[in-house]
C-alpha cells in the first residue's frame, strides 16, 4: 500500500506543478459546461426576444364592408375598417408592401349554410412576397374557414389555460438530452490526455522501463498511477457539474419558466454522484488504452471510441423514438457502465430518479473502476505490452 501511496504522490505532484494540467483540471471542464449553458440560454433568450418582437410588429390591414358579426375575429387578426372604399387604392399600397391586406366583403353578404346555391364571397388582396402579409392571409383565412357555418365554439374562454403542457418537463427533456453529453464530453477530454501521458508517455519516453526495475512491484505501480488519474476524474467531474449547477437555473430563466425547475440538494448530490463514479469508469478505460497503446498518439486515436460510447447513450435516451425502448428495459439501464452513468444523470435532470437505481449505478461504476486497476495490474506484468 506505501508504494501504491508513493506512486500516487509522485504522478500527483507532477500534475499539480504543471500550471497548464492545473488550468486544464480545475477550469477547462467548468468552462465547457458552463460555457455551452451561457450560449444556449443566449440563444433561447434571443429567439424568445424575437418572437416577441415579431408580435409586436404592427399589423397594416383593412377591411371594407364587413358586417358586426365579424368585428370581434378582425380585432383579433388587427384588421381595422377601411376609412374610405377605394379598393384600387389599398391594391396599390399592398402590391408596393406599404399595406399588409385588404378584406372585402359584398354589400349583401350573407352568413348562409355551406350547401346554399348561392354564397357570398369575401375577396381577400395580400401579398405572398411579404412575410407579415403572407401570415396575416394565412391566419385570416384559418378563422374564416372555422366560421363555415358557426354551428359551435371550443377554446373561447380566455382566463382558461387549455394547452396542458408541462413546461418545467418539456425543459428537463430538452437539458437532459444535452447536459450529459456535455459534462462527460468535459471529463473526457481532461483525462484523455493526462492518461496518455501518464502509461503511453512514460513508455514512449523509456520511462516506464526504468520504473519497472525498481523494487516497486508491477501491480502497486499501475494502482498508484491509477489513483492519480481517478484523482484527476474527480475535480474535472466537480469542475464540469458546479458549471452544470450553476446553468441550470439559468435555463429555466431564458425560457421564461418558473413553477417546478429547481433542483433539491438530494438532486444535486444524485447529481455530482453520477458525475463522478462515471469519471471513474471513464478514466480506468482510457488507462486501459493508454497501457495497451505503443505511444501518446497511438493511446489518444483510441481514445475517441470512449466518447462514441458516451454519445450513443446521451442521444438514444433523449430521443423521442428511442426513449421509451429505453424506459423498458428498467434497472438493465443502470447495469452497462457508462450507458447508466448517463442514464442516471438525465433522471436527475428529469427528477424521475430512483435512489435505489442511482445505488446500483454508484456501486457498479466503482466495482469496474477497480476490476479495470487490477486488470491495469495484470497488462504490467507483460513484457510485451509494457515494452511496447
Amino acid at each position: 500500500m506505501r508504494d501504491i501511496i508513493t506512486v500516487a504522490k509522485k504522478e500527483i505532484r507532477a500534475f499539480f506543478s504543471d500550471k497548464a494540467i492545473l488550468m486544464q483540471m480545475f477550469l477547462l471542464p467548468f468552462v465547457i459546461v458552463f460555457g455551452y449553458g451561457m450560449l444556449m440560454t443566449a440563444t433561447w433568450s434571443n429567439t424568445r426576444e424575437e418572437h416577441a418582437s415579431q408580435d409586436n410588429i404592427s399589423i397594416n390591414a383593412y377591411s371594407i364592408n364587413a358586417p358586426a358579426e365579424f368585428s370581434s375575429a378582425l380585432k383579433e387578426l388587427g384588421i381595422k375598417p377601411a376609412p374610405d372604399n377605394d379598393i384600387e387604392k389599398y391594391k396599390s399600397q399592398i402590391k408596393s408592401k406599404d399595406t399588409d391586406m385588404l378584406m372585402v366583403f359584398p354589400d349583401d353578404f350573407k352568413m348562409g349554410a355551406s350547401d346554399s346555391d348561392s354564397l357570398s364571397n369575401i375577396d381577400i388582396f395580400y401579398n405572398s412576397d411579404k412575410n407579415s402579409s403572407m401570415e396575416l392571409y394565412s391566419k385570416a383565412t384559418f378563422v374564416f374557414t372555422t366560421m363555415q357555418p358557426r354551428i359551435f365554439t371550443f377554446n373561447e374562454a380566455a382566463d382558461v389555460e387549455y394547452d396542458l403542457i408541462d413546461k418545467a418537463a418539456m425543459m428537463r427533456n430538452l437539458l437532459g438530452g444535452i447536459i450529459p453529453l456535455m459534462v462527460f464530453m468535459a471529463v473526457y477530454m481532461v483525462c484523455m490526455n493526462l492518461a496518455a501521458n501518464s502509461i503511453a508517455g512514460d513508455k514512449e519516453k523509456g520511462f516506464l522501463n526504468t520504473l519497472l526495475i525498481t523494487p516497486i512491484k508491477r501491480e502497486s505501480l499501475a494502482a498508484g498511477k491509477s489513483l492519480a488519474i481517478l484523482l484527476v476524474a474527480v475535480i474535472a467531474s466537480c469542475s464540469a457539474f458546479l458549471g452544470m449547477a450553476l446553468s441550470l437555473p439559468k435555463f429555466s430563466k431564458a425560457l421564461k419558466i418558473s413553477e417546478n425547475t429547481s433542483y433539491s440538494i438530494a438532486d444535486y448530490a444524485l447529481l455530482l454522484g453520477a458525475v463522478i463514479t462515471g469519471a471513474f469508469v471513464f478514466a480506468v478505460v482510457l488507462l486501459i488504452f493508454s497501457t495497451i497503446a505503443k505511444d501518446v498518439k497511438q493511446a489518444t486515436t483510441l481514445s475517441p471510441i470512449l466518447l462514441l460510447v458516451i454519445m450513443i447513450p446521451s442521444v438514444l435516451c433523449s430521443s423521442e423514438s428511442f426513449s421509451s425502448s429505453v424506459e423498458k428495459l428498467g434497472t438493465t439501464n443502470y447495469l452497462i457502465p457508462v450507458w447508466n452513468s448517463v442514464k442516471l444523470l438525465q433522471d436527475g435532470i428529469k427528477v424521475s430518479y430512483s435512489w435505489a437505481n442511482a445505488g446500483i449505478t454508484f456501486g457498479l461504476n466503482i466495482a469496474v473502476a477497480l476490476l479495470g486497476i487490477v486488470f491495469i495490474g495484470k497488462l504490467f506484468r507483460r513484457e510485451k505490452i509494457v515494452n511496447g
